[in-house]
């Protein structure tokens, strides 16, 4: 095993299976390179990319493909009447997950009005059975605050995500939530957290008055559904899922679709990780915009090819958290919002920021 330095440590074994150690001054982008269709363009070495920092050009350090490790952190909506979705999706990953590699992780968090870490990042191999656990353990009349999830995920893979994997959020839900969506928040929690999002949408639902079965309604592909559906009561409308996704750099398909789960998963794997430096004078906690280009030959290989990457980047900020508490089973993991804003409901109540909860 040889040992190339650069920047980062990046060790290379016999099978070109490479591994970064990050560095506090390098940054790390995860790209997706799709032709028309969709497809992924693959087999891509780093002199096919070309990388702008706030709009001046600079050198892509470091490179790797698809032998990087992943983690992902599935985010189910186990609000009223989503059951039906997660059973599908229960068997779905039954088929995908044990093609996943021995190296990569997956973790399960649920979520209705609040969302609860219900598997921790463990082999994937492992992660289909969790499902199980979880369609016996919830009881799918809640509400919904997608915004609170996904504040809470992004914070839990920058927290328990390894530095040195892929990291992404795939969320399985029908876009609805009661409270308002806060598009530019959860961007930023993305980005601190280097995740990419990719969403799996199902029709929306509203349960019939005095039981029943769920009538469907209409998917939910991106926008504001102002005066939606009602849920167990109370008004929803859209989350903006799918555009918070390609805004991470990732993507939204029906849940529907063929092959949905294996498609999210394999893109995932698809990307390409480009390292660079931390230009001088940037200030800790700075937000940077990204531009990145293909090579002059790539573009007229596939002059229809579009590149999927979040735009922007928050310098590696001073301090710590602190370290990580032990995982607890049954502990509500929440994420306030900022003190001077109130969260509204749809339906015209408010609450202050949750706390977090659960038994220490």
């Amino acid at each position: 095993m040889k040992r190339c330095l650069l920047l980062a440590s990046v060790l290379c074994s016999a099978h070109d299976e490479v591994v970064f150690r990050s560095d506090t001054t390098l940054v790390r982008l995860d790209v997706q390179v799709l032709e028309t269709g969709r497809r992924a363009v693959t087999g891509l070495e780093k002199e096919a990319f070309h990388l702008k920092e706030n709009g001046k050009e600079i050198a892509i350090k470091s490179f790797a493909a698809e032998a990087t490790a992943i983690d992902v952190l599935f985010l189910i909506d186990v609000s009223g009447s989503m059951r039906p979705h997660v059973e599908r999706m229960a068997q779905a990953a039954y088929r995908a997950l044990p093609g996943l590699r021995t190296q990569d992780r997956v973790g399960i968090m649920v979520f209705d009005r609040s969302a609860r870490l219900r598997t921790p990042f463990r082999p994937a191999a492992e992660g289909a059975r969790e499902f199980d656990y979880l369609l016996r353990g919830e009881s799918f009349d809640g509400g919904t605050d997608i915004t609170r999830a996904l504040l809470t995920a992004a914070r839990t893979m920058e927290q328990r995500a390894r530095k040195d994997a892929r990291r992404a959020i795939v969320m399985l839900t029908d876009d609805q939530t009661e409270f308002d969506r806060d598009d530019e928040r959860v961007a930023r929690a993305l980005h601190a957290a280097e995740s990419v999002m990719s969403v799996l949408l199902v029709p929306a639902m509203t349960p019939l008055r005095g039981g029943g079965r769920p009538r469907r309604g209409g998917v939910i592909i991106h926008g504001p559904q102002i005066g939606g559906p009602r849920m167990g009561g109370a008004r929803t409308r859209s989350a903006g899922s799918a555009d918070i996704a390609r805004e991470s750099g990732g993507d939204a398909m029906r849940a529907d679709e063929a092959g949905a789960l294996d498609a999210t998963l394999e893109r995932i794997r698809q990307r390409y990780a480009l390292f660079f430096s931390l230009p001088a004078g940037v200030r800790e906690g700075e937000y940077r915009s990204i531009e990145v280009t293909l090579d002059d030959t790539l573009r007229r290989r596939y002059p229809e090819a579009s590149l999927r990457y979040r735009r922007s980047y928050r310098a590696a900020a001073s301090g710590s958290d602190g370290p990580v508490e032990d995982f607890k089973p049954g502990a509500v993991i929440s994420e306030a919002p900022a003190p001077s804003k109130r969260r509204v409901a749809t339906d015209g109540s408010s609450r202050s920021g949750p706390m977090m909860t659960g038994p220490r």
